[in-house]
């Protein structure tokens, strides 16, 4: 049996040859060819078939045992990515950054109120000063202090400025992935899905994973907590807290 199919059909090819050979002689008048040979050849050819035919029928069957092994390889690592713990470590890391991008956003919004608080001041004291001086707009600053909503300064101790939330979580994600091709490509479709339905593209998420769900879902204190807007936008993400974690009996379905 020849080792492959290019050695089987190699093979054909050199009988049907030399058959052609033995013709051409006969037809030419050499008498030295006999029936014989011309038999005997046109069955080695039939025979070379009969290899050509098993050689294919063997390459077909590793191609198979090859398929199923590609297959089962494939199966087994698809398995693991169902049944493992990646999507769960994914999740937990979703929460987190959740909660750090919301502690952040407190923590700036806190700092902001303390800025407008002092503005406030500044501004209430300006305004006698003003009044009762003609003083220019930062008349404070005789008492080493001034600014507005955007900036405070303070002589010899420095400024405190407003924080932009959005500028901040801009940093966030830039900072995150900016450096690899794929970073890059994520924040690409960061700002699309932010220009067009971010909503939706949360829903989908909520919908469509379990394990990013139970992480992406509000508390009901927190939905409780949010305003008109908030509430709404947190309907349509998909996020609201789930009935019996909101304290309400879902409902029964008959049949």
């Amino acid at each position: 049996m020849p080792h492959d199919l290019a050695t089987a059909q190699a093979e054909l090819v050199e009988a049907k040859a030399a058959l052609e050979t033995l013709t051409e002689r006969v037809a030419n008048g050499d008498e030295d060819v006999t029936p014989a040979q011309l038999q005997a050849q046109k069955e080695l050819i039939s025979f070379a078939e009969l290899r050509v035919e098993a050689a294919q029928r063997t390459a077909a069957r590793m191609r198979e045992d090859e398929r199923v092994s590609l297959a089962n390889a494939a199966k087994t690592a698809a398995t693991g990515l169902i049944n493992g713990t990646g999507m769960d470590d994914i999740a937990d890391a979703l929460g987190t950054a959740v909660t750090a991008l919301s502690a952040l956003a407190g923590l700036v919004e806190a700092r902001n109120a303390e800025l407008d608080e002092v503005a406030v001041s500044l501004a209430d004291l300006d305004d006698d000063l003003k009044v009762s001086q003609a003083a220019d707009v930062w008349a404070s600053r005789r008492y080493g202090i001034w600014g507005d909503r955007t900036r405070v300064n303070v002589d010899g101790v420095g400024k405190a400025d407003r924080l932009d939330l959005g500028d901040l979580t801009v940093a966030v994600v830039l900072a995150a992935l900016t450096g690899t091709a794929n970073g890059r490509e994520a924040i690409t479709r960061h700002r699309q899905r932010v220009a067009g339905l971010p909503n939706l593209a949360v829903r989908k998420l909520v919908d469509d994973i379990p394990e990013f769900a139970a992480e992406l879902r509000v508390s009901s204190q927190q939905f409780a907590a949010a305003d008109a807007r908030g509430k709404a936008d947190i309907s349509e993400q998909g996020r609201r807290p789930l009935p019996e974690a909101a304290g309400v009996e879902p409902e029964r379905r008959d049949g």
